[in-house]
């Protein structure tokens, strides 16, 4: 039996997403209340920056005389240049930040930042299932699923935007205009450096491409919004299932994430199409299951990267491929007048 790596690309689907704080906080929502994408359902206080004055050596005294020379005590808020020490002697010791004075002793003084505010929105529209007391909750809906292969980190929510009309065009900065602000544009092949500027200018909450030019990741990295690849990074045309069901669903609101996480807890990119409330979804199949005949795949890589199809048959034997390597494999009917022949290691399954 294979296992094959599995990818979800479903047009209806339950969702179930837990929505975790950085750090124990407060919970603003309770259980079976219903709340929105750009909702603050939990918040809590960061540690912020701070800084250790060395007061002893910055004036030049024995750490038990530096008492004597302080110009603030514990608790006191200073602001930045704020004399916090001085001798008569020498130059006056300033607080670099704004802060609280936390502690001191030992000739040396502690300023802390003012914590910050964080707060976590609801991500998806649904209805909280779950509090998990002072760190998140957990948020159910129903509606479409699409996982990517790369992103770029971050979250958002916005309309949907088809910007092509075939998956093997590239998405051009001269079709990004105004219209495109706050939506989610929906390229195919893939985009260049000034597409992703006239994107940026125009305010727009996400991009959704094939693949994404090597060069481009750096530059990708650093914007405000997510960008993800559904095939991976390269020049791939997007794959038939994945844009039929972005532009069917073009105009539809959608929640986009680019975080990737590779271990403790795979997380990968994905676009999630919430449906309006009362639609009931299938019965899930459950994931893990051995790759088998009429199961539906995607090839990973050349000749037939992107390509999906049905497996026609799984092959006892290896058979000897055009590198020379003798692999397991299966027939894959990809629409053409005959099954062609994949190693195993080159498809994924599409739930």
């Amino acid at each position: 039996m294979y296992y094959p790596f599995e990818t979800q690309i479903t047009p209806l689907t339950s969702i179930s997403r837990r929505r975790i704080l950085p750090a124990p906080g407060e919970i603003l929502v309770h259980v079976d209340q219903r709340v929105e994408p750009t909702q603050i359902v939990a918040q809590t206080h960061l540690p912020s920056d701070f800084r250790i004055l060395s007061l002893a050596r910055l004036l030049n005294v024995s750490p038990a005389q530096v008492e004597g020379c302080l110009r603030v005590e514990l608790g006191d808020e200073v602001q930045k240049g704020q004399i916090v020490a001085k001798r008569f002697i020498r130059p006056a010791v300033r607080s670099p930040i704004d802060g609280v004075v936390t502690d001191s002793g030992g000739g040396r003084m502690l300023i802390e930042a003012q914590p910050t505010l964080f707060e976590l929105p609801a991500y998806i529209p649904g209805t909280v299932r779950n509090v998990l007391k002072n760190h998140g909750i957990v948020i159910e809906t129903t509606g479409a699923m699409i996982q990517g292969a790369w992103g770029n980190g971050g979250e958002s929510f916005g309309v949907l935007k088809c910007m092509v009309k075939d998956p093997k065009h590239s998405l051009h900065a001269r079709d990004i205009d105004i219209s495109c602000q706050r939506t989610i544009l929906i390229g195919g092949l893939e985009m260049n450096s000034e597409a992703i500027e006239a994107a940026q200018e125009m305010q727009v909450r996400g991009i959704v491409v094939g693949g994404l030019p090597p060069e481009l990741i750096s530059q990708a990295e650093q914007l405000p919004f997510p960008i993800i690849a559904t095939e991976g990074i390269g020049k791939m045309p997007m794959s038939d299932p994945v844009f039929r069901l972005l532009t069917t669903n073009d105009g539809r609101e959608a929640s986009i994430s680019g975080k990737v996480q590779t271990r403790w807890g795979v997380v990968r990119p994905e676009i999630i199409i919430p449906l309006p409330a009362g639609a009931s979804a299938p019965a899930e199949t459950p994931p893990g299951l051995p790759l088998e005949i009429g199961a539906r795949v995607r090839a990973l890589r050349a000749p037939y990267v992107g390509k999906v199809g049905v497996i026609a048959a799984l092959p006892s034997r290896p058979r000897i491929i055009d590198t020379g390597a003798r692999v397991r494999g299966a027939e894959v009917d990809l629409g053409q007048e005959n099954p062609v022949f994949i190693p195993l290691v080159n498809l994924e399954v599409l739930r």
